[in-house]
């Protein structure tokens, strides 16, 4: 319970420091302040997966937007779920509210066996001139060495012309392990990285961890 509190807490405070720092930089910047790309970083920590039955089973989900009605994308790690379900690998898909128009499959397909394992990458959506692109980059693991880059990504038409109503918490909310939760150690946001249309970077620590069931 302690835990759950504490989690809802950061949940809450990474939330308002985005609204906080991307809402007064609109305010004295204008048009610079626009976010053109965001950047999730996390960590997933493997706890006694189990090869036989594919677990556990992870999808991320992020969004454009504050919510996930319209455009929004996952990634799924340890199996593929569209158009049917594989055992193992990985899978991008991109959303439109219940209707999944594209998928783009990874070029690992074995499934995670390794204790304590630990696996990294990053989540970037980049919008340029009416299209929106979503990829994994920087992605480590021992099971499936590197994964990422442009070749991994799927891009969509979008009518944004910024990214500022993005919200961490929809990612937060909606991602999580679908099966066998109890062989997660952790699944962690450890920063968001933003590029506003003026060319200038910025960051914040944030580091959550989704609740997990460890039963």
């Amino acid at each position: 319970m302690k835990t759950s509190m504490m989690n809802a807490a950061q949940k809450f405070l990474c939330v308002c420091c985005w609204t906080l720092v991307v809402g007064s930089a609109g305010t004295a910047l204008g048009n610079d302040s626009d976010v053109m790309q965001i950047e999730e970083h996390w960590q997933l920590i493997v706890g006694g997966p189990d090869f036989g039955r594919t677990a556990p089973q992870v999808t991320m989900i992020m969004s454009p937007t504050s919510s996930i009605e319209g455009d929004f994308f996952a990634f799924t790690l340890n199996h593929w779920s569209y158009p049917q379900f594989e055992a193992g690998g990985y899978q991008l898909q991109a959303w439109n509210s219940d209707y999944c128009g594209d998928v783009q499959h990874g070029e690992r397909t074995n499934s995670l066996a390794i204790d304590g394992e630990v696996i990294t990458w990053v989540q970037r959506l980049t919008l340029n001139e009416g299209s929106l692109k979503f990829q994994v980059v920087d992605g480590e693991s021992e099971s499936w060495g590197g994964f990422d880059g442009d070749d991994f990504s799927l891009t969509i038409s979008s009518p944004l012309t910024r990214l500022n109503s993005y919200l961490p918490s929809i990612s937060l909310g909606q991602s999580g392990i679908g099966y066998a939760g109890n062989r997660v150690s952790s699944l962690t946001l450890t920063r968001l990285r933003w590029v506003t249309r003026n060319g200038q970077h910025h960051e914040l620590v944030a580091p959550i961890d989704i609740d997990t069931d460890l039963d």
